[in-house]
């Protein structure tokens, strides 16, 4: 941009830095406040879901009063026949799964433990060290990375009640209900839940739910159908499906998108002042042949570096603070989040600027010689 409004993008920023600087450091704490809230939602989240979605299986089924909750779930071992047998279904295993606290080599932990066939439906797709216990194999397990900062390394042995496992491998982001999870075999699972809930010894063939792989478009409805007293979800809706998990992140979502809109609403404020105190400028340029057009793209350009310089300065301090927050909050600072974050922040600075415009077509070029605006 050349002429008489290019001395609105170059040198306006520098004439008005106090102000200039206000409105950059308003937006650089409302990017702060957005990346935490979705530091914090991706935490939540994350930690809530990661072992339904972290595994090889597509859907699991409950006993239809669970309301898709694996913890609320009873089924039958037998049942796996059943559901492997049903239209639409490559494979099924059965899945065990219960929250509880147990022994490392440093202390108490909470685990939540998944009994299932590993190497089958509902094995974690996330090892990252050592292995995962083959099929049948008792007595070991893969545990969440989360655990390492227990003190539990390849070789330790976690323990719950009066049984214990060997840790052979870690998966990461398999976290079920913010607890880590223990992977090992079914049998593991059901001696550790007769241990510290002895009321259920009587149900030697109980699970909680069967993971399933299911074929591209299978009908759910018709997979369930193949076990009376059953209900079918996708690892989708099993995620949502846990208690907390939607309401939180509607929850949070609503306070950032509210906080974006106060960021757009924060530069229209900011360019209608500039607008209304430089109509004489303005007047000014347009009587000297400047058009409507290139003032108003040296206002959105200003809008665009305001925006840029806040998300820069607000994605800083969010990291820096995320480093001193306490490991037992659950956040979780993502890049896709930030970037989704910063383009929505830009855009809404930008549609905060284009407010202003209007008030600038309106401005009469005679006001720069005493006219009226």
């Amino acid at each position: 941009m050349t002429g008489p409004a290019a001395l609105l993008s170059r040198g306006e920023l520098t004439r008005t830095k106090g102000r200039f600087g206000a409105v950059v450091g308003a937006l650089a704490l409302i990017v702060f406040l957005v990346l935490v809230l979705g530091a914090l939602a991706d935490g939540l989240f994350y930690g809530a879901t990661g072992a339904v979605r972290s595994t090889n299986a597509t859907a699991y089924a409950f006993s239809a009063d669970a309301e898709g909750s694996l913890i609320r779930s009873r089924l039958e071992q037998s049942d796996v026949a059943a559901l492997a047998a049903a239209p639409g279904v490559e494979a099924a295993g059965p899945v065990g799964v219960l929250l509880t606290g147990g022994t490392g080599p440093e202390g108490d932990v909470d685990l939540a433990i998944f009994g299932l066939d590993v190497g089958g439906p509902g094995t974690p797709t996330t090892l990252v060290q050592g292995r995962l216990p083959t099929s049948g194999e008792v007595g070991v397990a893969a545990v969440d990375t989360r655990l390492q900062d227990d003190g539990i390394d390849l070789g330790s042995r976690l323990s719950v009640g009066d049984v214990s496992v060997e840790v052979v491998g870690f998966v990461a982001d398999s976290a079920y209900q913010l607890q880590p999870s223990v992977w090992t075999s079914v049998e593991d699972w059901r001696s550790m839940r007769d241990a510290v809930r002895p009321e259920l010894r009587g149900q030697p063939t109980a699970i909680n739910a069967v993971a399933l792989v299911t074929s591209a478009g299978a009908d759910l409805s018709a997979i369930a159908a193949a076990l009376p007293g059953s209900a079918v979800l996708t690892a989708e809706a099993v995620g949502l499906a846990i208690p907390g998990v939607e309401q939180q992140a509607s929850t949070l979502n609503s306070i950032i998108y509210t906080t974006v809109a106060v960021a757009a609403l924060v530069v229209a404020l900011f360019f209608a002042l500039l607008v209304l105190e430089k109509r004489e400028l303005f007047a000014a340029l347009k009587a000297l042949g400047s058009s409507t057009w290139a003032l108003g793209r040296a206002v959105l350009i200003q809008a665009l570096i305001a925006s840029i310089l806040g998300v820069i300065i607000g994605a800083i301090i969010a990291r820096l603070f995320g480093l001193i927050i306490p490991a037992t909050v659950p956040t979780l600072f993502r890049t896709d989040t930030l970037i989704q974050i910063a383009v929505f922040t830009i855009v809404a600075g930008i549609v905060g600027a284009a407010f202003s415009l209007r008030r600038l077509a309106r401005i009469d070029p005679a006001t720069a010689i005493g006219g009226t605006l």
